[in-house]
């Protein structure tokens, strides 16, 4: 889940900041981000400016565009700060604790953010919700709860639904005598047939970790459903041990033994347009990814899109 978080900052007023907001949820959710007691000094607090930093990527222009509409209308001003999404958990963790920490951010909710809560580094946004529920209940819980860490709420849910999918380039399905798989056993045939084409069946950054996890996360979900997570976000080792987490490591070996992911996929990237640029050129013929795919090949790969 993708939510916008606030910073605490000292010698702001929230309801002044509030008090200017717009009715949509994302813009309302970074002005009332501003100002708590406690907290850090700030750069920004009492200018009259908050600061928002987002994940550096082809989305920015639609949160471009939402800043410059709030703007328009708000004594408060809103300056959009970018860091390049290969860099941005780093980077966000070194300036947290700093004067050029931003006042409202882009992250992951959950784990992302937890140290942040730790350290009383974030503003709790239940008082702001609570004066306008749709910010909550406009989410299935499973997104909001994401984001609230002992009881509180931290973030409101940014960047719509965004559904993970197997892409693929129909040139070179097609040049290979393929079609597009509808089952696991359909997939495995595929990856055998563009392995010994010499193309890389499937592009993965693994570089960057997290397109490898999601492999794991939806190869689980479909062999267990949400309950196994449910019990080892719980504490409960156990569900790694038992049969579904056999069955679904097992598919994922067969994946890999297949020669899916080819042989240096811990090399390459998406954030840097690497694993993405493999699918485009037809250097490989699918790629699990987010919806964001589109955006990211509309931006470095516009003829492919």
């Amino acid at each position: 889940m993708n939510s916008f978080s606030a910073r605490l900052r000292s010698g702001a007023s929230r309801n002044r900041f509030a008090a200017v907001a717009a009715t949509t949820g994302l813009v309302l959710g970074l002005t009332a981000a501003c100002g708590s007691s406690g907290g850090s000094a700030s750069s920004s607090a009492g200018s009259g400016v908050i600061h928002v930093l987002v994940y550096g990527d082809a989305g920015n222009t639609v949160e471009k565009q939402i800043v410059d509409t709030f703007n328009k209308t708000s004594k408060v001003k809103a300056v959009l700060d970018t860091i390049p999404g290969a860099d941005y958990q780093s980077k966000l963790n070194t300036i947290i604790n700093t004067p050029q920490a931003p006042d409202v951010f882009f992250n992951w909710g959950g784990g992302s953010i937890a140290p942040y809560v730790k350290h009383n580094l974030l503003l709790p946004l239940d008082d702001m919700i609570a004066k306008d529920p749709g910010l909550k209940s406009n989410f299935l819980p499973s997104v909001f709860n994401t984001a609230v860490i002992d009881g509180k709420s931290y973030g409101v849910p940014m960047r719509g639904t965004q559904p993970v999918l197997l892409f693929n380039n129909k040139k070179v399905l097609a040049s290979a005598g393929l079609s597009v798989p509808k089952t696991w056993d359909d997939l495995i045939n595929d990856v055998k047939v563009l392995k010994a084409k010499g193309i890389t069946p499937i592009a993965l950054g693994g570089g960057d970790q997290w397109p490898t996890q999601m492999w794991f996360e939806y190869i689980y979900d479909r062999v267990a459903g949400p309950g196994l997570f449910e019990k080892a976000l719980a504490g409960d080792k156990s569900a790694w041990s038992g049969a579904d987490s056999g069955k679904a490591l097992g598919m994922l070996k067969q994946l890999t033994d297949a020669g899916a992911f080819g042989s240096n996929f811990d090399s390459v990237k998406f954030t840097d347009g690497g694993s993405p640029a493999l699918l485009a050129k037809g250097k490989a013929a699918f790629e699990l990814m987010g919806s964001w795919e589109y955006s990211t090949q509309q931006s470095g790969n516009p003829d492919f899109a």
